[in-house]
């Protein structure tokens, strides 16, 4: 029996010891990661950890508490069922808590995965961190260069009071790399990033290469804020379906009424080009096969050929809104809390266009990269607001006419959505640092961005 055996087993012993009336349900969650981050050029900051934590969420009368530990000793886990029942005595009651999942269909489905990515050794993340400074370095002389590389892996059991006894494993490998110039007047950039559950299809030397690609040849010229048609590179697409997600398809901003795309479901919003699921289980995603209360992942559209669809549940979301369970709960602990259940596996169909079709029926507008320092302005009508990054171009006459002075964007995603004209045809994973949630999307061309102010660089 492995330790980590032993660690359930004695979780299972905690959760059948409680009282009668009192359950409860566990996650837990062991990783290992290796970060290895870039700059000037140079590796400068190699960091590995390896990490098991509990968190352990009692049901007392419907009051909920949840606890957490890293402390997986017999002592360390009595003491973090104390703290979760505690906490449960002082909560306010959820009158229509269902309880939690049983063991019953649909059971978790086999999901893409890779050992050697998961158990990659600090060596061969160095190696993919080479790999993207040589990309860049072979297209961008004399530019400054710096990033991240981040591989591993995390496997995630969850027991609860019915018999529930899941578990998964998931592998992760995730880089971004900048180049700029910043002896230039103003200083210029370029970006690129990428993920994949393999560490093999990565290719960091390909996202080196894009990053210098498009780093600005000449001065960025100034534009003056207003609405323009936009061309919208993989990343800064990426960001926009985060918001979607949050902001559109989140249980509790669905319950407490504030979800900006609740007057839109089951209508139309968008062209039907634009197909948006939600798929954990997808290989051209970062799988994962079950979410933090051990139910199945499946897939759930969200923009279905353009016609907005529910939002999703978990365990609690479920019972308010007395809809069945669609596999998204997050860690009861998460510090996100204010949008409760909400999609983190997002897939965009892709189109039939390449990005130089795109530009071309752009006409005149904008061609952006990324996205930065994002943030919400207005949840209920899905207003974000950020600045351009790292790449933003004019478009003249259906062609790349420059590079751009940065600006800052105050617009809704439902308008972005709506004004949605043409989608890529290629795709590419964006996931987080550390796998857990992740965008597959192309690029796309939308009519009018709003953009609110300019910058000088």
């Amino acid at each position: 029996m492995t330790e980590r055996d032993s660690i359930a087993r004695r979780v299972a012993a905690a959760i059948a010891a409680l009282p009668e009336g009192v359950t409860a349900d566990a996650r837990i969650e062991s990783e290992t990661w290796t970060t290895i981050r870039f700059a000037n050029g140079r590796i400068t900051q190699p960091h590995h950890d390896r990490a098991t934590r509990l968190s352990f969420r009692v049901a007392d009368e419907r009051r909920l508490g949840t606890a957490t530990t890293g402390d997986l000793s017999p002592a360390g886990i009595a003491a973090v069922v104390r703290t979760a029942r505690s906490l449960a005595r002082v909560a306010p009651a959820e009158s229509k808590f269902p309880g939690f999942p049983r063991d019953r269909p649909p059971r978790p489905a086999a999901t893409a995965y890779s050992a050697a990515t998961a158990r990659l050794s600090p060596e061969g993340a160095t190696r993919l961190a080479e790999e993207a400074l040589a990309g860049a370095g072979g297209v961008a002389p004399g530019g400054r260069i710096a990033g991240v590389v981040n591989v591993g892996g995390w496997e995630r059991r969850v027991l609860n009071s019915t018999g529930l006894d899941r578990r998964m494993a998931s592998s992760a490998a995730q880089a971004s790399v900048l180049v700029d110039r910043p002896d230039r007047d103003p200083p210029v950039s370029g970006w690129s990033e990428g993920a994949h559950w393999d560490a093999r299809r990565l290719d960091p030397d390909l996202l080196g290469r894009e990053a210098g690609e498009r780093v600005p040849a000449g001065a960025p010229a100034p534009v003056a804020p207003g609405a323009y048609r936009v061309v919208l590179r993989g990343p800064a697409v990426a960001e926009l379906l985060q918001f979607v997600a949050h902001l559109g398809f989140g249980g509790l901003a669905e319950e407490r009424g504030w979800s900006c795309l609740k007057r839109w479901r089951g209508r139309r919003l968008a062209s039907p080009a634009v197909h948006l699921v939600d798929d954990a289980r997808s290989s051209d995603s970062l799988p994962e096969a079950i979410d933090s209360e051990g139910v199945a992942a499946r897939r759930v559209p969200l923009i279905d050929h353009g016609v907005v669809r529910a939002a999703v549940t978990d365990t609690v979301l479920a019972g308010r809104l007395g809809r069945p369970l669609t596999g998204h709960a997050l860690p009861p602990e998460a510090p996100w809390g204010d949008t409760g259940p909400v999609p983190m596996h997002l897939l965009l169909a892709p189109g039939d266009a390449s990005e130089e079709e795109l530009v071309r029926a752009t006409r005149r507008g904008l061609l952006v990269t990324r996205f930065h320092y994002v943030r919400t302005v207005d949840p209920g009508r899905g207003i974000i607001t950020g600045m351009t990054r790292d790449g933003t171009y004019r478009i003249e006459r259906g062609e790349i006419a420059g590079p751009a002075r940065n600006l800052r964007f105050t617009d809704s995603v439902v308008a972005a959505l709506r004004g949605v004209e043409l989608v890529g045809r290629a795709r590419r994973i964006y996931g987080s640092e550390r796998g857990g949630s992740a965008v597959t999307c192309p690029a796309l061309a939308t009519r009018s961005f709003r953009f609110t102010s300019a910058t000088l660089f």
